[in-house]
């Protein structure tokens, strides 16, 4: 073989090495949410967040991902849909889920990977079991010190898909209205006084999330675009198609904050590349804190 032969060759090996490793690269991504509706007594608190799992492994046992978390010592954690894959086995996310319930507070939603799958049910009694807060379209006042913050959840268009079907609406319009109904049972008498987190696995609603009495909305879904090209949202996202808009980072609109998570596994034909597996970690600083200012 010619020299430019072994080196094309050697190029897509490299090439194919490095993909390999960076769907495994753990990241920490640092966001900082400021809001005068944040107690004093949440001044400085934070929460890690963790989505679209699909049951990957992250090193045996997934002790690097479970290590990662620990050291970060969040006041909570946020999981935000898709820990499970579809029909696959449960047992990899659900062992993730025993380890974090063991040491931190965990909030979860589901996605649209749990929707379409026969293990959900089971999968979600065994986090109950385990004493983590499943929010399908419900509230929750956590408190620090007495204060109270609100962590509220809606359950994916995915587990309504059935009775919208029978509309014959388009995709788009028929997930919109379910999520809506779901906003709505959530958010039912909330006071617009009190800081509010929306775990919501889908970030294309954006938009629709930005009507309700919401200050934070903690989305995944969009797997960072999967191939992330340099000044875009990446390539590709579920539910948003082609150059999609909200996959990655921090997004502000009328006073409210989206956090996108890039995710941790991948389902999808197309590569994660240039796209490393991310935990969240959040801080809340109470607008007015001197280092806040």
């Amino acid at each position: 073989m010619k020299k430019t032969g072994w080196g094309i060759l050697g190029a897509v090996a490299a090439f194919t090495g490095y993909a390999y490793w960076s769907t495994k690269h753990l990241t920490v991504t640092n966001y900082e949410v400021i809001s005068e509706k944040i107690p004093t007594e949440w001044d400085g608190a934070t929460f890690v967040q963790l989505s679209d799992l699909h049951s990957a492994s992250f090193g045996l046992y997934n002790n690097p991902l479970l290590s990662i978390v620990n050291e970060l010592a969040p006041d909570a954690v946020f999981l935000t849909g898709d820990m499970i894959d579809g029909d696959e086995s449960p047992f990899v996310a659900m062992a993730v889920v025993r380890k974090l319930a063991k040491e931190f507070p965990v909030f979860y939603v589901n996605g649209n990977h749990e929707g379409r799958s026969a293990f959900y049910e089971d999968f979600k009694a065994d986090m109950e079991k385990h004493h983590v807060t499943v929010l399908e379209n419900e509230r929750y006042f956590l408190k620090k010190d007495n204060a109270p913050i609100i962590v509220a959840g809606v359950k994916d268009p995915r587990f309504v898909k059935e009775a919208w079907a029978e509309q014959e609406l388009p995709k788009q319009e028929w997930e919109e209205a379910a999520l809506k109904e779901a906003l709505d049972e959530a958010t039912a008498h909330l006071s617009p006084d009190y800081f509010t987190i929306l775990l919501a696995h889908r970030p294309e609603f954006w938009p629709l999330y930005q009507a309700y009495p919401i200050d934070l909305v903690l989305s995944g879904h969009a797997h960072g675009g999967q191939f992330r090209l340099p000044l875009t949202e990446g390539l590709f996202a579920p539910g948003q198609g082609f150059m999609p808009k909200w996959t990655a980072g921090i997004h502000l609109a009328g006073g409210k904050t989206l956090i996108v998570s890039r995710g941790l596994g991948n389902v999808t034909k197309l590569p994660r590349l240039f796209n490393d597996p991310e935990i969240i970690r959040i801080t809340l600083k109470a607008k007015g804190d001197a280092s806040g200012k």
